[in-house]
């Protein structure tokens, strides 16, 4: 049964779903497209998703006490199982892109010395006993940490005003629109994943007014860190960095005797990623329970994350070449998260009554009825009481 889902909560769970990916990757292969004018890719971005979303509220506000699986597979049987195992495949990729990106980004960040197997194992094993929790635990620390990832992006821009230099942004309005567009393209994969929440949430309690406050603000979030980033930075070196969100945190010094705070920040922003791979799992063990009802998605969640964590080493044998795949990767979301959202929007429709089906049943009615009357005439007086008797059994046994 699907837990329910307040305004506040689906809000925070957008910011978990479209920031987390997107601030560890892609930023630098936008800024190398578009340079300066980096964060106007945000703009298509957030157009895009919000008439996508838009779409997804209008399907499930047709099916208020069901996710979309459930009004996928009881509207069309097996195309809809169809339609729910390619997303479950499709959160499989991203489940197995995620595990590799976050295991890289700690390695990198926190634990340089420790095998990235021994760091990718660690991180599963957490996101096991998240998603044994169900959706309240995701929703939990939701609350809790992406509030705090949050705080920590309004503080960060007072400690970086010494490091900021705003002629990197110049020349301010020379844009170069393919860049730009280029720029939206890498980021697009990232910033789509939030498509997800109508799998896992009822249509009741998904509501869009929470639904565009979510994107509104991770957009203006993510154009802030760009800005950041680039002003801090600079376009040259920023479009070279695998990771230019945590060489960002690395030009923070609070005083003379914190010259690491970069630490502080990965160690805070560690957990929201956990709980971004948490959610991942969550989806496909949902799903697999959906799509097949006897299966029990707590028991999925072992043999899931082991699957993840084959795929996480099989598909993507480097950083660099994960790194590469965004740019492939994109054709791929595009088909997920707008062609079938569109598909959604124009077919599934709840079943509709036969328009015919109410009068033939008054029709069948009223002959019965009349057949009744003239039976009772022809009766003499003697029998009255009993066609009485026998004409109410048969108004019970009437079909319905």
């Amino acid at each position: 049964m699907n837990q329910g889902v307040t305004g506040r909560q689906l809000t925070l769970l957008i910011l978990l779903l479209s920031v987390t990916g997107t601030l560890i990757q892609p930023h630098a292969q936008a800024i190398f497209y578009a340079e300066q004018h980096a964060y106007l890719s945000y703009i298509p971005v957030f157009l895009v998703m919000l008439a996508s979303m838009w779409m997804l509220n209008r399907v499930q506000s047709r099916f208020p006490d069901q996710d979309l699986f459930e009004s996928l597979v009881e509207r069309f049987p097996f195309l809809g199982r169809m339609a729910g195992l390619m997303y479950i495949m499709f959160f499989l990729l991203i489940f197995a892109r995620d595990i590799r990106v976050i295991g890289d980004y700690v390695s990198i960040t926190l634990l340089e010395t420790t095998p990235i197997s021994i760091i990718v194992l660690s991180l599963l094993v957490m996101a096991v006993f998240i998603v044994r929790g169900g959706l309240g635990s995701l929703i939990g620390m939701s609350e809790l940490y992406i509030t705090l990832f949050l705080l920590n992006s309004v503080i960060v821009p007072f400690m970086l005003i010494q490091q900021v230099n705003l002629d990197n942004l110049m020349p301010y309005f020379d844009i170069d629109a393919a860049g730009v567009g280029k720029g939206s393209w890498y980021i697009f994969s990232f910033f789509g994943e939030m498509v997800a929440l109508p799998f896992v949430i009822k249509g009741g309690d998904f509501r869009f007014r929470s639904v565009t406050w979510g994107i509104m603000i991770g957009a203006l979030l993510m154009m802030l860190i760009m800005v950041e980033t680039i002003t801090s930075i600079g376009v040259p070196i920023a479009s070279r960095l695998v990771y230019p969100s945590y060489e960002l945190a690395r030009q923070l010094q609070v005083s003379d005797f914190l010259d690491r705070f970069d630490l502080a920040l990965a160690a805070a922003t560690l957990p929201t990623m956990i709980t971004k791979i948490a959610f991942d799992m969550y989806f496909i063990c949902w799903g697999l329970k959906r799509m097949i009802p006897k299966v029990s998605g707590k028991l999925m969640t072992g043999p899931v994350a082991l699957v993840g964590f084959v795929c996480a080493f099989w598909f993507f044998k480097n950083a660099i070449q994960l790194f590469r795949f965004t740019r492939e990767w994109t054709w791929i979301a595009i088909v997920f998260e707008i062609l079938f959202p569109l598909v959604f929007f124009v077919f599934l429709r709840p079943r509709r009554k036969e328009k015919g089906s109410s009068h033939r049943e008054e029709k069948h009615r009223d002959t019965t009825k009349k057949e009744n009357e003239r039976e009772k005439k022809r009766r003499g007086s003697d029998q009255e009481d009993d066609s009485a008797h026998d004409e109410m059994q048969g108004g019970e046994l009437q079909p319905s």
